[in-house]
């Protein structure tokens, strides 16, 4: 099946003039007035109708290191809306354990561009800039501070950021505390370990970012790389991870990996002449009933 290949994203001068305003001043202003991340957000940058299904095998241990259990998940994450303001995103879940099959009723979430649920407030600053060392290659980012407050949990984060390099976000580090600041949840650190990969991704050859992802929250830590692939709804197309206690003894250890998906291009074309949108549909593989 011939594939569109999308083109270079854009970015308008709205856009432009606020990593000038952010970067110069350190003003705080609303995050989706800011439209910094929806054309780059593993959602946002796709219309309505766009899906996809992944695949993830878990081993469970027991305090010994002996494994105790292995459980299949398929989860089917459909786009339902989509705004400047975020995204509203169907789960479908079913579970396969010891050989029988459990579906999960499917739930409405609410993603924002910043990580916020529906109900918190981001606010967006420019703390200045910095070059992000990328295999090798110098890359030159905005560095951002988006702070989300929700109503139990509040999260800081600090995003280096670039508009020419996919997944655009190169670098996050995140600090979840309790609404007064004064407790921490967990901490998350993101970064890019390599840009414009090759990866074969179902039966395609296509261009990948590998990410690296580390969190320590109170009841351990967990590690995970993971494929960015920017044609695929949500991004990932594979991921490899450890869940570890707090005294390093492994928990879970899992593998993602992408088996369907269709998407819809909600951005501009890059000429008149071209539609306006896309759709690439994988032959479908649905869940199994129970």
């Amino acid at each position: 099946m011939r594939m569109v290949t999308p083109r270079r994203l854009a970015v308008d001068a709205r856009f432009v003039a606020t990593l000038l305003v952010l970067a110069g001043t350190a003003t705080s202003i609303q995050a989706q007035d800011a439209g910094i991340l929806r054309e780059h957000h593993a959602w946002g940058r796709f219309s309505p109708e766009s899906w996809v299904r992944v695949r993830k095998l878990t081993e469970e241990f027991d305090d010994a290191g002996r494994l105790k259990s292995v459980s299949t998940t398929e989860t089917k994450t459909s786009l339902v809306a989509v705004d400047d303001f975020g995204c509203t995103l169907r789960v479908e879940v079913a579970v396969d354990v010891a050989g029988k099959r459990f579906a999960a009723q499917p739930r409405m979430v609410r993603v924002g561009y910043y990580g916020e649920s529906d109900g918190d407030l981001a606010t967006l600053r420019g703390t200045g800039s910095e070059m992000l060392d990328i295999g090798g290659n110098k890359v030159p980012c905005v560095v951002l501070e988006a702070a989300v407050n929700g109503n139990n949990e509040k999260s800081v984060s600090t995003i280096s950021y670039c508009e020419s390099v996919s997944p655009f976000v190169l670098r996050r580090q995140t600090v979840v505390t309790d609404t007064s600041g004064q407790q921490v949840h967990r901490q998350t650190a993101v970064e890019t370990l390599a840009v414009d990969m090759p990866y074969k991704v179902l039966t395609e050859l296509k261009t990948v970012a590998y990410l690296r992802t580390s969190e320590r929250h109170s009841q351990g830590s967990s590690h995970t790389i993971e494929v960015y692939c920017l044609e695929i709804p949500g991004g990932v197309v594979a991921h490899s991870s450890k869940e570890f206690d707090t005294a390093g003894q492994l928990l879970r250890r899992s593998t993602l990996e992408l088996i369907d998906y269709a998407s819809i291009n909600g951005l501009p074309a890059a000429d008149p002449d071209s539609p306006l949108r896309h759709r690439v549909r994988r032959p479908l593989l649905p869940l199994r009933s129970k």
